[in-house]
C-alpha cells in the first residue's frame, strides 16, 4: 500500500507577520482556496484514500491541524514533541507505518508547496511508488528549472535508469547557488530544482537510516516498542528531543547509491517567501498583488496584504511588500523578500516574542 505522509512541522518565518510560531505557513491561507495544509491534503485526497494519509507536525501545531483537517482521524495526525528536521520526522513515520504495513511504500510530501495539476502529481507519485517497489530505489522529484533561481537547491542528474523514462541516478546535490552558477545550470539541461518530495519502500528508508544515521536509528528503535501503546507519548517526549537533527538530504540522499531523481511532470513552487505570491495571483493594471483593502496613487509592482476592514493607502511607492496584521506590520523591498527570516531573528533578539 502507498502511504502519503505530509511533513507539516515547519515554522514558515519568511511569511511573517501573517505566519507565526504557533500558526506557521502551512496553517495560513497565502493564495487560492484554503490554507496550505488544506490545499496539500486536498491534492493528495484526489488520488489516494483519506484513510491512508499521515500528517506529521509539531505538538504545538497539532490542535489547529486537527481543526483544519476534520476528515482525518486523530491517529492520522502525529505530533512531534519538537522539530528535529526531516530525517527524524521521516524516520518516525516509517517506524509507525512498518507496524501495520512493513511491505508498503511511502510518499513524503511537504505541506506548504504549490503543485498543479493535481492529477499529474498523483500519476507521478504512483509511478515513483511502482519504481521504488520494483527497484528498491529512493526516489525524489526534480523540477526542470524555468529560470536561474538562486532560491532553490539543485540536483544534477547522472546516468539514466535503465528501462525507465525520465528517471536518473543522482550525480550531485547542490545547495542554493549564486545566480551566475544557476544560469549555468539552466543552460546545461542536466540540473533540476530539488522539490524536497520523496517516494520509497518503508523498509528501504529504515535500512538507509540504519546504515547512514545509526544514532538516529538507535533512538527511533527505542521509541518503536511504545508505538501504538499507552506509553507512546511518554516515549516520544523522552527520546525525541535527543534524536540527531539532520535533513534527509544530508543524512541519507547524498550518501545513498540507490538515490534516483524522477523528472516531475507537474508545476511546482516551494512558496518560500512573500515574493512567491506574485507567481500565483493575477496582478492589477499597475502590477500590484492585492490581498487587502487598498487604495493607491502612483503605486506599482507592490504586494499588499492586510486584515479585512483595515485600509492600506499608498502613495508614490513601487516594488514593496506591505503586510499588516493586528499587532505587526512589515514593509519590505521586494528584492529582499527572502531575508525576512533574518528580520524575525532580530525581532527575537530585541524581545518581541509576543509578535513572533
Amino acid at each position: 500500500m502507498l502511504h502519503p505522509v505530509i511533513m507539516a512541522g515547519g515554522l514558515g518565518t519568511r511569511f511573517w507577520p501573517r505566519s507565526r510560531k504557533n500558526h506557521p505557513k502551512q496553517l495560513i491561507q497565502i493564495f487560492g482556496r484554503g490554507t496550505m495544509i488544506q490545499q496539500t491534503v486536498g491534492r493528495v485526497e484526489s488520488g489516494f484514500p483519506a484513510g491512508s494519509i499521515l500528517v506529521v507536525t509539531r505538538a504545538d501545531q497539532a490542535e489547529e491541524m486537527r481543526r483544519q483537517l476534520p476528515q482525518l482521524s486523530s491517529g492520522q495526525i502525529v505530533a512531534e514533541p519538537c522539530g528535529r528536521d526531516t530525517a527524524a520526522c521521516i524516520g518516525l513515520a516509517a517506524f509507525m507505518l512498518r507496524r501495520t504495513d512493513p511491505d508498503g511504500t511511502m510518499a513524503l510530501l511537504s505541506a506548504d508547496h504549490a503543485i498543479e495539476p493535481a492529477a499529474e502529481f498523483v500519476r507521478c507519485v504512483k509511478e515513483a511508488a511502482d519504481l521504488a517497489a520494483q527497484r528498491h530505489v529512493l526516489v525524489t522529484f526534480g523540477v526542470r528549472p524555468t529560470e536561474p533561481s538562486d532560491l532553490f537547491g539543485y540536483i544534477r542528474r547522472g546516468e539514466p535508469l535503465a528501462g525507465v523514462a525520465g528517471a536518473y541516478r543522482i550525480a550531485e546535490f547542490i545547495e542554493k547557488p549564486p545566480r551566475a552558477r544557476a544560469e549555468e545550470f539552466l543552460r546545461s539541461g542536466r540540473h533540476y530544482w530539488n522539490s524536497g518530495n520523496f517516494v520509497w519502500r518503508i523498509e528501504d528508508i529504515i535500512a538507509a537510516i540504519r546504515d547512514f544515521l545509526p544514532d538516529l536509528h538507535a533512538g527511533l528503535t527505542r521509541i518503536e516498542s511504545a508505538l501504538g501503546t499507552a506509553r507512546e507519548r511518554e516515549a516520544l517526549e523522552r527520546e525525541y528531543p535527543a534524536l540527531q537533527k539532520i535533513s534527509i538530504d544530508y543524512g541519507v540522499m547524498e550518501k545513498a547509491a540507490n538515490a534516483v531523481v524522477m523528472e516531475a511532470r507537474f508545476e511546482w513552487d516551494d512558496v518560500g517567501s512573500w515574493e512567491s505570491v506574485a507567481r500565483h495571483q493575477t496582478p492589477d493594471a499597475q502590477g500590484n498583488i492585492l490581498q487587502a483593502d487598498h487604495v493607491g496613487v502612483d503605486t506599482s509592482n507592490c504586494i499588499v496584504a492586510g486584515e479585512p476592514g483595515h485600509v492600506i493607502a499608498t502613495l508614490g511607492v513601487e516594488n514593496l511588500i506591505i503586510v499588516q496584521t493586528p499587532d505587526a506590520t512589515l514593509v519590505c523591498d521586494r528584492r529582499r523578500a527572502s531575508s525576512v527570516k533574518a528580520l524575525v531573528e532580530l525581532l527575537k533578539e530585541r524581545g518581541y516574542e509576543g509578535q513572533l
